[in-house]
C-alpha cells in the first residue's frame, strides 16, 4: 500500500510541477527503442516481457532499474522499489535463466494516453488533474498491482462496456490486489472472479506466454461479472 501511495504522490507532483498536465502514459507501441532514446516521455517507460529490459537473477543490478529512472514521475518518488509490490517475486524466464521484474504496478491507460487504446473515443481520456471531477478522484483509479503473467507495458486496459478482462489485475494478497486512486486514497481490493485468480494466466500461458504477445482477452467467470464491472466503473466514464 506504501508503494501505491508514494507513486501516486509522485505521479501529483508532476502535475503540479507541469500546469496540471498529467504524466503521459504509454502503451506497447509508444515504448522508447533504447535507453537513450527521447522518444516517447512517459510515466515509467520499458516493459517487463521483455529480457532484453531486464536482467538475470544473478546481476549486481537489473538494467529495468534504468527503464524506471528514465520515467517522467521517477523523480518525485526517487526509488525504483516503489514500483514493485513486495508480494511479487515474479520472474520472467528465459532458456532456464530467471529475469526478475522490478515493476508490478501499471497506470490506468486512460489518464493521458499517449494514444488511446485501440483508438477508443466512447470513453473519456483525462490529460490533466482538474479533469478528473467526473467521477472524481476518489472514484478512479491510478495505480494497480498487474498480473505478472500478463505484465508488458506500463498501462492496463480496463474498458468500460467490454465483456472480457484485458488486462489483468494480481491476486498475490490472499486473493486480493493493491491498487490508489486519484485522491491519494489505497485499497486491497479482494478479487473474486476465477478469471483473475487463475484463469487469465493460464489462458495466456496457453495463447503465447508472457506478457501476452497475443493479446488475448479472457471473459470473466463470474455471474454476474462482479468484479470486471467494478474495476470498469473506477476506470473512466462513458463520453455524453
Amino acid at each position: 500500500m506504501s508503494n501505491l501511495r508514494q507513486l501516486c504522490t509522485g505521479w501529483k507532483m508532476y502535475s503540479g510541477d507541469n500546469q496540471d498536465l498529467l504524466a503521459p502514459n504509454g502503451d506497447e507501441s509508444q515504448q522508447p527503442a533504447n535507453l537513450s532514446d527521447p522518444s516517447y516521455p512517459q510515466w515509467c517507460p520499458g516493459r517487463q516481457d521483455l529480457y532484453t529490459e531486464l536482467s538475470p537473477s544473478y546481476s549486481l543490478a537489473n538494467v529495468g532499474g534504468q527503464w524506471i529512472r528514465k520515467g517522467l514521475i521517477y523523480p518525485y518518488v526517487a526509488n525504483t522499489a516503489v514500483y514493485l509490490c513486495p508480494a511479487d517475486t515474479s520472474s520472467l524466464p528465459v532458456a532456464g535463466t530467471q529475469y526478475p521484474h522490478v515493476r508490478s504496478m501499471s497506470m490506468n491507460t486512460w489518464l493521458s494516453p499517449i494514444k488511446p487504446w485501440n483508438n477508443t473515443t466512447t470513453v473519456v481520456s483525462y490529460y490533466t488533474e482538474a479533469s478528473l471531477i467526473k467521477p472524481g478522484p476518489a472514484n478512479l483509479w491510478v495505480f494497480i498491482d498487474e498480473n505478472p503473467v500478463g505484465i508488458n507495458d506500463g498501462s492496463f486496459v480496463c474498458l468500460p462496456g467490454s465483456p472480457n478482462w484485458i488486462d489483468c489485475p494480481a491476486s498475490y494478497h490472499n486473493t486480493a490486489g493493491g491498487m490508489v486512486f486519484g485522491d491519494g486514497h489505497a485499497e486491497i481490493h479482494k478479487w473474486r472472479d476465477g478469471t483473475v485468480l487463475q484463469g487469465f494466466a493460464a489462458k495466456v500461458m496457453a495463447n503465447g506466454g508472457y506478457g501476452n504477445p497475443n493479446f488475448i482477452q479472457v471473459p470473466p467467470a463470474q455471474s454476474p461479472p462482479t468484479d470486471l464491472n467494478w474495476l470498469q466503473s473506477v476506470s473512466t466514464i462513458f463520453v455524453n
